[in-house]
């Protein structure tokens, strides 16, 4: 069977694409991941990589230097189609092409009219454009922002990747549940989750500050699709004598905390990396990730391979990872009452917390590895494509 995978960056894409070479599946890797950039090497692949980074580059530049919305969109709309053109060559010559979001629906599409027996499979790797769209423009509004909701680029296009594609290969229930929510055919929907790389080196349950100081942590962008606000409302809430509330990540245009009064307590670290990444996870009591809408969040898996217990929203894929009550606590996006309630109890329940960190930490072992997950998309390959056996 061959496979040829078009993507715009490193992410999950570079694991994905090794272990289809290493399993002797990938025909090209398609790669929009910046030649520049000192992790953009993929040696393994033996020279199966078609980069072609230009526009992207000047895409990741554009927003980097914050330049008018309109100018990083249209670069981006060109990247992706740039992408999509060049994938028709290598992808005629395979049994499945496998393409993000917009990044092949041409292709796929003139294979198709062209009667070339090629499965395409589009990767949508959070919900359902529309569903994700209906979510986060109901919480535009509740922050009461002036300017109007920024929507998705390639909101139009990825419908149309939808329409197109064969099949549409989704990372966790959360994401698979959208679109047969809003029609499409089950059947049509492949679920795989992400491979988990943990910090096993480093594993170890968290410490117990030695002041008992009961500490919150959250990792990831600070962007009013993550939640944010109501984490630091129900931290503001939370009776404790001793409590911290540690936020790891860039900021974004719109954090979601413009009009929020940040109570003591709250550090905003930036981006942390290596070991002082792993400092933060070691000393913390709780992992709070009040996302309104996520795909699947890698950064779930490195909490529980600390022994952290999770404090998540039923929108982050976590429902894959862990059940209700055992290793941590899932509840409603937007809710603040439901993380302080959650909250309180981790905080007045130190046995609880112990026995959700041993959980956590077993939890790990049943994480997919990347391994585990090449297998798995591996296997559903073969099973819609098995002429290709």
């Amino acid at each position: 069977m061959k496979v040829t995978y078009t993507a715009p960056n490193r992410s999950h894409h570079y694991p994905y694409a090794k272990q289809l070479h290493q399993r002797g599946h990938l025909h090209r890797f398609v790669s929009g991941f910046s030649r520049l950039s000192p992790r953009a090497a993929l040696p393994e692949l033996n020279g199966h990589v078609n980069r072609h980074d230009f526009i992207q580059t000047l895409s990741l530049a554009s927003s980097r230097l914050r330049l008018p919305d309109p100018v990083t969109n249209y670069l981006r709309y060109q990247s992706d189609k740039r992408l999509d053109a060049v994938s028709y060559g290598p992808a005629r010559e395979s049994d499945v092409f496998m393409f993000y979001r917009t990044e092949g629906f041409r292709t796929a599409r003139r294979l198709r009219q062209e009667g070339v027996p090629v499965v395409s499979v589009m990767e949508e790797v959070n919900s359902h454009v529309a569903a994700a769209d209906a979510i986060l423009r109901e919480e535009y509004q509740r922050l009461g922002m002036k300017e109007a909701y920024p929507r998705e680029y390639d909101f139009d296009l990825r419908l149309e990747a939808y329409d197109t594609a064969d099949y549409i290969l989704t990372p966790s229930e959360f994401v698979r549940r959208s679109f047969i929510e809003r029609g499409v055919a089950p059947e049509k929907l492949l679920k795989v989750n992400f491979g988990f790389q943990t910090f096993s080196a480093l594993q170890q349950a968290p410490r117990v500050a030695d002041d008992g100081t009961f500490r919150m942590l959250y990792v990831g962008q600070l962007h009013f699709r993550k939640g944010l606000r109501y984490a630091i409302q129900a931290f503001n809430r939370l009776q404790h004598p001793k409590k911290e509330f540690i936020i790891v990540g860039p900021k974004t245009t719109h954090t979601g905390l413009e009009n929020e009064r940040i109570p003591g307590g709250v550090r905003f670290t930036g981006v942390l990396k290596g070991d002082e990444l792993a400092e933060a996870y070691r000393n913390a009591s709780v992992f709070v990730l009040p996302s309104l809408e996520e795909g699947l969040a890698l950064v779930q898996g490195e909490a529980l391979s600390f022994g952290i217990p999770l404090l998540i929203t039923t929108n982050t894929g976590g429902e894959d990872l862990i059940t209700h009550g055992q290793e941590g606590f899932i509840v409603p996006p937007a809710d603040a009452d439901a993380l302080t309630e959650a909250l309180q109890q981790l905080a007045d329940e130190p046995q609880l917390r112990a026995a959700m960190s041993d959980r956590a930490l077993e939890a790990t072992q049943r994480l997919g590895s990347w391994d585990a997950a090449g297998a798995k998309l591996i296997g559903e390959f073969q099973r819609i494509a098995p002429v290709a056996h």
